[in-house]
């Protein structure tokens, strides 16, 4: 349901008053994980959502509702590269997708920095 092509921050009016609203700044993600299919011996035994198609696929569909989330491929098919703008916010989303069934490693958590 909804619209598909409609963002956070966009202005939605009838075509006689097509005064914008200010956009709104989101803040940049400040922590960073890899998040990785599981491979370890006991791979598949908890999750039902355990290949990399499934996995990036989740990644995906959360970007289109967590604006401030932003995932990156990696060198590996089965890596990627999350960030957040905190522990908290990447464990949220860690925790709901274990509890959706999806079984991935990650790393730990590095700040990220800009110069």
């Amino acid at each position: 349901s909804g619209m598909e092509d409609i963002f956070v921050g966009e202005t939605i009016t009838p075509t006689d008053a097509v005064e914008a609203l200010p956009i709104l700044h989101i803040d940049e993600p400040t922590l960073q994980m890899t998040f990785l299919v599981n491979n370890s011996p006991f791979a598949g035994r908890e999750g039902k959502w355990v290949t990399s198609r499934k996995v990036e696929e989740r990644l995906q569909a959360e970007l289109q509702t967590d604006v401030s989330l932003r995932v990156e491929p990696t060198d590996s098919p089965d890596k990627w590269t999350v960030s957040g703008r905190g522990e908290l916010h990447l464990s949220i989303l860690i925790e709901t997708m274990r509890r959706e069934g999806y079984e991935l490693q990650v790393s730990r958590p590095e700040v990220i920095v800009k110069e």
